[in-house]
């Protein structure tokens, strides 16, 4: 794959940006909205210092995760929290350098605080430290959220979209 087609994600209905319009801005709102980007971030954050347990914190018990090369039709889906631990924990050691997630674009769609759901997007650049620093990924991230009883908004659907992957995948296709 050279390059995917432009607006591959929202052409194939993954992603569903939506027009600019009113919404919750109350201090309840605000503050999932922050929650759900610190999600988002830990996850990043947790990839990049091999802590599978600290990102795997971001997902719901039942959470599909899914991962895409520059279309639609994931590669690799993990279902549960603790596939989706094992699976980052196996991906770590197959990564040279050190890599950094790069978060970015956070918009969050649809937010229920009535019902406690969330539907975000976010874009991602990895940066990675070695032999030099380049770009390692470009994605896009399509998520739906929910509260759980202990506060928290995880991710109980996680989509990433990679427009691209420089250098050599991880065997994504036979984890965990």
């Amino acid at each position: 794959m050279t390059e995917p087609p432009q607006a591959w994600a929202h052409r194939t209905g993954k992603v569903s940006l939506q027009p600019l319009r009113p919404a919750d801005w109350s201090p309840e709102a605000l503050a999932a909205r922050a929650q759900i980007a610190e999600a988002f971030y830990r996850f990043g954050m947790g990839h990049d210092e091999h802590r599978a347990d600290v990102a795997a914190s971001c997902f719901t018990e039942d959470v599909v995760y899914e991962v895409a090369l520059g279309s639609a039709e994931p590669i690799t889906s993990w279902h549960g929290r603790g596939e989706v631990e094992k699976g980052l924990s196996a991906v770590a050691g197959e990564l040279p350098g050190q890599r950094r997630h790069l978060v970015s674009n956070i918009v969050v769609e649809e937010l229920d605080l009535v019902a406690g759901t969330a539907n975000a997007l976010a874009y991602g650049q990895v940066s990675v430290a070695a032999d030099g620093l380049f770009l390692g990924a470009s994605v896009i991230y399509t998520a739906r959220a929910r509260r759980e009883p202990d506060g928290c908004w995880r991710f109980d659907y996680f989509f990433i979209g990679m427009d691209h992957f420089t250098g050599t995948r991880p065997d994504l296709e036979t984890k965990p």
